[in-house]
């Protein structure tokens, strides 16, 4: 299944988990807030997975059927992760707008995601752009590079977080760990899968 098909589940998976997580904080419900949160990340790495997958089974077929495959899955995993990074803002905005908790850094976490979201859509429509330089092999192989650094850096973040306690805070930023947790999960996998794929293609490529 494509991503394009793809597209309006997971529109309603972050409307519908954001929505949850909104009620969940409105009655201080951590368990419930937290529950709906995993449940995004869940079906956003089962999504990541399912578009990969085929490529994984026979890479040089994959090459075949799709000379730019590398370029294409690119710009499909980038939109994945963008939609993590987006989900990740708008819940940030929902649960510190909509409810009576307050957190002072509340906007700063969730416009710094909703910048990072943006880029990554700006790359995409870069690589979709015939004239760019960011098509040219080099450039993907660089792209998935950095996708496995922001795994490690994800990796480290969650590590940091789980370690210091703070998912048991009782302090305003409970719901902000909830979503950092779930989309540091998410985008740790997401990316390793990413990375996977290109070098799978680049490694076909190579022995055609």
């Amino acid at each position: 299944m494509s991503l394009q098909s793809r597209i309006p589940l997971l529109v309603l998976v972050i409307v519908a988990t954001i929505a949850v997580m909104v009620g969940a904080v409105s009655f201080d419900a951590k368990y419930t807030c937290l529950g709906a949160a995993l449940s995004f990340a869940i079906i956003a790495v089962d999504a990541t997975f399912a578009i990969n997958r085929p490529i994984w089974i026979d890479p040089a077929a994959a090459m075949r059927a799709d000379p730019e495959a590398a370029l294409h899955a690119s710009r499909r995993n980038a939109r994945l992760m963008a939609l993590v990074y987006a989900w990740g803002a708008l819940a940030i905005f929902a649960v510190y707008g909509l409810t009576e908790l307050w957190w002072f850094h509340s906007w700063q976490y969730g416009s710094a995601m909703a910048l990072i979201a943006g880029a990554l859509l700006g790359f995409v429509h870069m690589l979709g752009d015939r004239e760019s330089q960011f098509r040219s092999q080099t450039a993907l192989d660089v792209s998935a590079m950095l996708a496995m650094a922001q795994a490690a850096a994800a990796a480290i973040a969650l590590g940091m977080l789980v370690s210091s306690g703070k998912l048991a805070s009782l302090k305003a930023d409970w719901p902000a760990n909830h979503v950092f947790v779930a989309g540091g999960l998410a985008l740790v996998v997401t990316s390793v899968i990413s990375a996977i794929t290109h070098f799978k293609l680049r490694r076909a490529t190579v022995g055609t």
